[in-house]
């Protein structure tokens, strides 16, 4: 049965992202295996979807078993979301309530239903209006490093619970694919600052509600009082933080109460409803509001930037997908090339000697025993970007695509192949075809020199073996010079040898 997300050209937002998602999800299992899923209903579902390459992309991703499954996952990590954000939500109102609480319920005077206005007010919104001219501060100069400490904190919490409730590879999966996209065209920023807001806000409204109720039900008297500044610097800033509450008809206190509340002074009931007033006002118009519209405004921009979101096609995993998802009519060139004897490269392909540093290596597994658990595949360096496995002709057609997609071209492409397999024609031909497409560097790395000692094959021999044909291929470099230490469990042998070059070519 055909995907009804495979007949719509167009699709809502929400859709769109969603569907990006489950393909994020599909390439990190694809990446870490090494090689694509082998679905052909999938790949037929793709080459028969109308639209662009990333169309083809999302739906041929959303057509295989795994796609279904991490569909099914974002949907229990949309609830688990909803509930955490409920609960912060709530953590977040009831310690401003604790704050108000504390703010009201400990005043400063000798008499216990004195309170100093200043003192309440710097408790509840001194720090949160602090960190919003931080906020501010640093979104106009370092504008890709926003969001806010809190919003990105508990976005952080957030996903390692989730991934800690469930370890279900669809689950797992579909939180990576939530990060990763996170991290692209300023989703995270806003999405950070949204959370940063509303828990803010949350926490103002906290405060509001106690204030009012204490205000209900218990009397108090306000007061102020200053040592090293003067009665008009406090009647001023009284006058000016009072002006948006009475532009609404709250009560605020005039000059008159201003100086009969000064310490030591008492005001009668009017003047405990105009401080009231004062201390509501102030709450609402500099705490919960421009906290509840700045999170809302955070929460359109992060909606619109997921919906402006886009599946990154440079990246290795999507890049081995084109020359299969596009029309037949569109799929040209050889099945297996001939070797770069036979197919001379381009004299317009300056090819560089020296590895640029500026950019990571590409690494290449062929014909590996272990490819599953070998450790190409767990490779997270980031001067290392891993573009697969090649065990089959479709598999080394994927590979090529990839590579001639990344942009810039690699510093060095690192072909890892194993001393228990004989070097043969088909692998000395995709050597000099890999190093016809590309101007850079080509090395390459004899690895699982265990697996042909357990199979008693003469390492010496089988390494000169190698080594032939790596100058057959012209190849760049051979790694390692001795096959007894040709046994690897990280990319660290690369790192050194890229770091300290050595003159000669293998």
């Amino acid at each position: 049965m055909k995907n009804p997300t495979q007949t719509q050209p167009v699709a809502a937002p929400q859709s769109l992202f969603t569907q990006r998602l489950i393909a994020e999800a599909v390439r990190i299992h694809e990446d870490r295996e090494g090689r694509v899923i082998e679905d052909s209903t999938a790949w037929k579902a793709g080459r028969e979807t109308a639209g662009d390459l990333e169309a083809r992309v999302l739906a041929r991703a959303a057509a295989t078993r795994l796609g279904g499954q991490v569909k099914d996952a974002l949907q229990g990590v949309r609830r688990l979301g909803t509930w955490m954000g409920i609960l912060a939500l709530l953590l977040a109102g009831l310690v401003g309530m604790g704050a108000a609480s504390a703010s009201l319920g400990a005043p400063l005077m000798d008499d216990g239903s004195r309170v100093n206005i200043f003192w309440t007010l710097g408790s509840l919104l001194g720090v949160q209006t602090l960190m919003l001219l931080l906020w501010l501060l640093i979104m106009l100069l370092l504008p890709r490093a926003g969001g806010g400490l809190l919003g990105h904190g508990v976005l952080g919490v957030g996903g390692g619970l989730a991934r800690w409730l469930s370890r279900a590879q669809a689950h797992e999966l579909a939180v990576r694919a939530l990060i990763n996209l996170l991290g692209r065209g300023g989703l995270a920023r806003w999405s950070a600052g949204s959370v940063t807001h509303l828990l803010w806000a949350a926490f103002g409204a906290g405060a509001l509600l106690m204030c009012i109720w204490s205000l209900s039900v218990r009397q108090y008297d306000f007061a102020w009082g200053t040592t090293l500044l003067s009665e008009t610097h406090f009647i001023t800033l009284i006058h000016t933080l009072g002006a948006l509450p009475s532009w609404l008809g709250i009560p605020v206190p005039d000059e008159a109460l201003i100086h009969a509340s000064r310490l030591g002074v008492s005001e009668g009931a009017d003047g405990r409803i105009a401080w009231s007033g004062f201390l509501l006002g102030s709450l609402l118009f500099y705490g919960l509001l421009p906290r509840l519209l700045l999170g809302l405004l955070c929460l359109g921009l992060a909606r619109r930037s997921a919906a402006r979101s886009r599946a990154d096609l440079t990246a290795p995993g999507y890049a081995r997908l084109a020359p299969r998802l596009q029309p037949d009519h569109h799929r040209l060139g050889v099945i297996d090339p001939p070797p770069a004897s036979l197919a001379p490269q381009p004299a317009s392909q300056a090819r560089r000697n020296t590895p640029d540093a500026t950019v990571p290596m590409a690494l290449i597994g062929f014909e590996l025993e272990h490819a599953r658990n070998h450790w190409i595949q767990k490779t997270h360096h980031a001067r290392c970007t891993p573009l697969g496995q090649v065990d089959d002709r479709q598999t080394r057609r994927d590979i090529l695509a990839a590579l001639a997609a990344q942009n810039p071209a690699p510093s060095v492409v690192v072909v890892v192949c194993s001393l228990a397999r004989t070097p043969d024609r088909s692998a000395e031909g995709f050597l000099a075809d890999l190093r016809s497409r590309t101007t850079a560097p080509v090395w390459l790395l004899l690895d699982e020199a265990s697996v042909a000692r357990g199979r008693e094959i003469d390492l010496d021999a089988r390494y000169r073996a190698w080594q032939d044909l790596s100058e057959r291929a012209c190849l760049d470099r051979l790694l390692p010079d001795d096959p007894a230490r040709a046994d690897h469990q990280d990319a660290q042998v690369l790192l050194d040898a890229f770091d300290h070059p050595e003159d000669h070519a293998s």
